[in-house]
């Protein structure tokens, strides 16, 4: 199932322009299926092509095959995606490569799992599993927060997940 929080930020824009999302480890697919339309072109970026291959014969989506925890350079185009979202995604060593990504005035929708979620089931590992407002701390410095929320989400089973919005503005 897609995220209900990113749907709602990405709702909220009235894109009425066709705009580029990367959607970060995609997955499965579950968000770039839903959000792919007429004016949203998604880069599905995952390093499990089985995965991709569910979707990348599907309008508006692009695939790339690519494991982003290795020290290879990405194969994604800076200042490029008007919106990136990542989800149940965590990978602190090149996170911050991702304000890199974003055109001027681009929006970065981030949600995953947060410390205490351990309690609820996987992951219980704390290198996948954000402290309290590290979001912040991470993007703040660079992106305009817009929003934030850190602790208990039931989407069918119960969870601790930080979720977040920021905004890229003018380049320093």
């Amino acid at each position: 199932m897609h995220s209900e929080w990113i749907f709602s930020q990405i709702q909220t824009q009235k894109i009425i322009k066709k705009i580029n999302l990367l959607d970060f480890a995609s997955g499965n697919g579950r968000n770039s299926i839903s959000l792919s339309n007429k004016n949203i072109i998604v880069t599905a970026i995952d390093k499990d092509q089985e995965k991709l291959n569910l979707y990348k014969n599907l309008s508006n989506i692009n695939t790339i095959c690519f494991d982003l925890e290795t020290k290879e350079e990405w194969p994604l185009v800076e200042e490029y995606y008007d919106i990136i979202i990542v989800v149940n995604y965590l990978y602190r060593p090149s996170i911050k490569k991702l304000i890199n990504l974003l055109k001027k005035d681009g929006l970065l929708f981030y949600e995953t799992f947060s410390a205490g979620n351990e309690k609820y089931g996987s992951p219980k590992n704390p290198n996948f599993l954000l402290k309290d407002g590290e979001l912040l701390d991470i993007f703040g410095k660079d992106l305009l927060p817009l929003s934030y929320y850190n602790g208990p989400i039931n989407y069918g089973k119960m969870a601790i997940k930080q979720r977040a919005s920021f905004k890229k503005g003018a380049l320093k």
